[in-house]
């Protein structure tokens, strides 16, 4: 398999995200992915697929209870953020936008939310030092 066929997959999963159904209801979906990014033969490529993953679970257990439509909403932006394609600026570019929409639906979502929704942040600012590293 290969990423791009990871991340076809994963955006299945990602699509059925629609604020309805309980998050333990994407367990299957989880593991089935983690099992495919396993099977990422390049490093780099695992190691992105893994971290997406890592994040849609952390989304997803964080209260057990449906997705609320902020929740989805920033779901929605970081997984755009965190696509693999173009350069290492323009990727950089993408995530650090995604951070600033990220904090405004947090700020929007209200403070039963917004902690869990700027965790999302985290991970966009590893992938800018990451990527600030890698092309430096």
């Amino acid at each position: 398999m290969d990423y791009e066929q990871f991340d076809a997959e994963y955006q299945t999963v990602f699509d059925a995200l629609d604020g309805d159904k309980p998050s333990a209801d994407f367990a299957p979906e989880v593991t089935r992915l983690k099992e495919l990014a396993a099977t990422l033969e390049n490093p780099m490529d695992r190691r992105s697929a893994e971290n997406r993953i890592a994040d849609l679970e952390s989304i997803l257990t964080e209260t057990g209870e449906p997705i609320s439509p902020a929740m989805l909403e920033a779901i929605r932006v970081h997984s755009a953020a965190t696509a693999a394609d173009g350069t290492p600026a323009e990727r950089i570019a993408r995530a650090e936008a995604a951070m600033t929409e990220i904090g405004r639906i947090a700020e929007a979502a209200g403070p039963g939310e917004e902690a869990a929704i700027m965790t999302m942040n985290e991970s966009l600012y590893m992938l800018v030092l990451a990527l600030e590293s890698e092309s430096g």
